[in-house]
């Protein structure tokens, strides 16, 4: 005896549905198959990340803004505090720099100074390394372009 699927109706799929309860915002409408290729799709190695290495309040800044990544006991950043050992911190910006879908890497300024001999040695074309300023040093951040800019127009003349 062969078994029949019964044809559900609009008003069966409808019961069904609210017996189920609403969704929630974060529940998604894909299939199991669906969400397989999407998540195949994020972990592309062509996809380049970004790295921050910068004080606790920039690196927030950021992982709010959707860069955070970790996957596989790896992320994407690391929270500089002024007792970090420089050893950490080398031994981190050297890791995230010779991985391959890194294509920025952020520092403070504070950060930057620090690891100033290794980036010295870091030729590459990527990963790009941008440097910004945090609160505690902005205000020499822009005593320093300010200085640089007097230079220039001194120049000129």
């Amino acid at each position: 005896m062969a078994s029949r699927k019964k044809a559900m109706t609009p008003k069966h799929e409808s019961d069904r549905m609210s017996e189920a309860g609403p969704k929630s915002g974060s529940e998604s409408d894909l299939s199991d198959s669906e969400m397989q290729i999407y998540i195949k799709a994020v972990e592309d190695p062509n996809v380049l990340r970004i790295a921050v290495m910068a004080d606790p309040e920039v690196t927030l800044g950021f992982l709010l803004a959707g860069i955070g990544y970790q996957r596989d006991r790896f992320r994407n950043y690391m929270m500089v505090e002024s007792e970090t050992p420089q050893e950490d911190l080398e031994s981190f910006f050297l890791a995230v720099y010779r991985r391959a879908n890194i294509g920025i890497i952020i520092l403070d300024y504070d950060t930057a100074k620090r690891l100033r001999n290794v980036m010295q040695r870091c030729n590459q074309l990527l990963p790009v390394l941008v440097t910004v300023p945090n609160k505690s040093s902005l205000t020499t951040y822009l005593d320093k372009k300010e200085r640089n800019r007097r230079l220039r127009q001194r120049d000129a003349y």
